[in-house]
């Protein structure tokens, strides 16, 4: 019988390595599917990094319906409603291999994918999911997270955006703006929280985007990074959403912010995994390449001691990764065999474990940072231009 760890439990447990999960473990099926994910990103992403980096908003939307018809954004929805239906271990192997090539791809792909359709399949109701969630996991349509309001950033619950009952209790009027939200350009729905009256806590609901409807939105927001993944600001006047557009019920939204957000931090370390394997492999053949002293630049100790830091971490983040995400496909298969169903065996398997999750946010997405600073110290003075790969990984 397998020795099964709870969330947290691996500070204060010792755990047998045969009870670990790694990447040599993965299926043929996840082999297959992991190729096929960087088939399609050699193919269809790497290629075209200026055009992300140019701001290309159009291509990013045209890349998601590419990846929309090859299945990629549906992996974790539930058959029922279109998807593929498979486990938390595909999830992020998926979420890990499309991410590696450009920040602005993997924004896109993760808000889409993440906070843009799993608050739905996870809190809507049968009529919600069967609306909306086909055409979400097949790329017809993409989702937006509106969350963030400018009083609202960390303390989430602070948000000022209102909704209010009509007369005849047919339908809500939202009435507030968001920032930050990513996919705003080009999405079709938006995941939106708003205060009721006084309420202790805010309410989900979904909002079709129909700029008749009182959305408008800011232009596109001038960003540090992921150039070409749209952000804007949007503006919610007197907008008004059916009562039957509610998540989940009143008061819930906290809920529903927080434990989608819970799967989007372990995602999001996903996310960094192939980012850090290219920097690497780009930066070991440059420094096969560069000859100085008429040696390559490989044979110095310093840049053989960055090297090996940066393999280093990338190793350890993806063992991490992967590790926790199995112990959590684990707690919801144990849950579903319990009798509970798919909606709830993910939230609260992916919400046992959320201290994991939140290690691994900070812990990969700063060792991705530090492995793509080295990769710029290695390439030198060509690592500050645009014309190779370390610029835009930085």
């Amino acid at each position: 019988m397998e020795d099964i760890t709870r969330g947290g439990q691996f500070l204060v447990k010792e755990t047998k390595c045969d009870n670990i999960f790694t990447p040599e473990d993965f299926s043929e099926e996840q082999i297959m599917m992991r190729d096929s994910v960087k088939e399609f990103v050699d193919k269809e992403i790497w290629p075209n990094k200026v055009r992300f980096e140019a701001k290309d908003y159009a291509f990013t939307e045209e890349c998601m319906k590419k990846a929309g018809e090859m299945g990629f954004l549906s992996v974790a929805v539930p058959e029922a409603y279109g998807g593929m239906g498979m486990g938390f271990v595909d999830t992020c192997l998926v979420c890990d291999y499309i991410s590696g090539a450009t920040g602005s791809f993997s924004t896109a792909f993760g808000a889409h994918t993440g906070i843009g359709t799993m608050p739905i399949t996870l809190y809507g109701t049968e009529e919600q999911k069967q609306k909306y969630v086909p055409k979400l996991a097949s790329g017809e349509w993409f989702g937006a997270y509106c969350l963030t309001e400018p009083g609202a950033g960390s303390d989430a619950n602070s948000g000022k955006t209102k909704a209010v009952l009509s007369a005849d209790g047919k339908y809500y009027s939202i009435t507030g703006g968001k920032m930050w939200i990513s996919n705003a350009g080009f999405c079709s729905l938006f995941i939106v929280f708003a205060r009721i009256e006084d309420d202790k806590n805010i309410t989900g609901f979904i909002v079709e985007n129909d700029p008749s409807n009182g959305i408008t939105m800011n232009e596109e927001e001038h960003k540090l990074g992921i150039r070409a993944s749209s952000t804007r600001q949007v503006f919610f006047a007197d907008t008004k959403v059916p009562v039957e557009n509610m998540l989940a019920g009143r008061g819930e939204g906290f809920k529903i912010a927080m434990n989608a957000l819970n799967v989007g931090r372990i995602k999001l370390a996903a996310a960094c995994l192939d980012a850090q394997r290219r920097v690497t492999s780009n930066a070991v053949h440059y420094a096969n390449d560069r000859i100085q002293f008429n040696v390559p630049i490989s044979s110095f100790g310093a840049i053989r001691y960055k090297l090996a830091e940066m393999a280093t971490s990338a190793y350890a983040g993806e063992s991490a990764v992967y590790r926790a995400a199995k112990d959590i496909e684990t707690r919801i298969k144990i849950r579903e065999s319990e009798g509970a169903s798919h909606q709830e065996a993910e939230l609260k398997g992916v919400e046992e474990f959320a201290i994991e999750c939140s290690i691994l946010k900070v812990a990969v997405s700063e060792d991705v940072q530090n492995c793509a600073d080295e990769g710029i110290q290695i390439y030198g003075g060509m690592g500050f231009s645009e014309d190779t790969p370390m610029e835009s990984a930085w």
